[in-house]
């Protein structure tokens, strides 16, 4: 008896770990995705633009299957202002297990080329990368948006329910 108690609690590890790596998609259109990872399944970085003038560009990165979901935010900043905005993002997924982005405008599914150092090894291997603009990042701590308001229920998409 004290098996086949051992197995079932293997097994219901194995699965909660998938399951909390699996991503959740919970709303996708042609032109909007709302996607859910597990904490391994995502990253963030301050992408450098131009090393020389210390441009950077905040991205966001969520692995789902065989591709890479790039958010990426609208301007390109200073390299300090970015890694300000990293610390905000690194406060609200702390310790969490789920991350929820949302992005919008997608271009087109190309050929993964993630090869920097700073992303991690799991994000290299998918064979397709997705580059979307950045709306809004939420965890169970709360959410973060790219404009004002753009956490609001009313404002799920710049004040449009995306369509299914």
């Amino acid at each position: 008896m004290q098996k086949v108690k051992n197995l079932f609690f293997v097994c219901l590890f194995a699965y909660s770990s998938c399951a909390m790596n699996s991503a959740k998609i919970h709303n996708q259109s042609k032109e909007f995705l709302d996607i859910e990872v597990g904490k391994d399944n995502f990253h963030m970085e301050c992408a450098d633009i131009d090393k020389e003038e210390k441009k950077s560009l905040m991205v966001f990165y969520a692995l789902d299957g065989d591709t890479v979901h790039e958010f990426f935010f609208r301007r390109i900043s200073e390299e300090n202002s970015c890694k300000n905005v990293i610390n905000q993002f690194n406060k609200l997924t702390q310790g969490m297990q789920k991350i929820r982005l949302v992005g919008i405008s997608p271009l087109d599914k190309k050929k993964n080329n993630l090869t920097k150092d700073a992303v991690p090894e799991n994000f290299k291997s998918p064979s397709y990368l997705i580059n979307w603009t950045f709306i809004r990042l939420e965890t169970s701590k709360g959410c973060e948006a790219y404009f004002e308001n753009d956490c609001d229920s009313e404002n799920y998409w710049g004040g449009l329910f995306p369509q299914k």
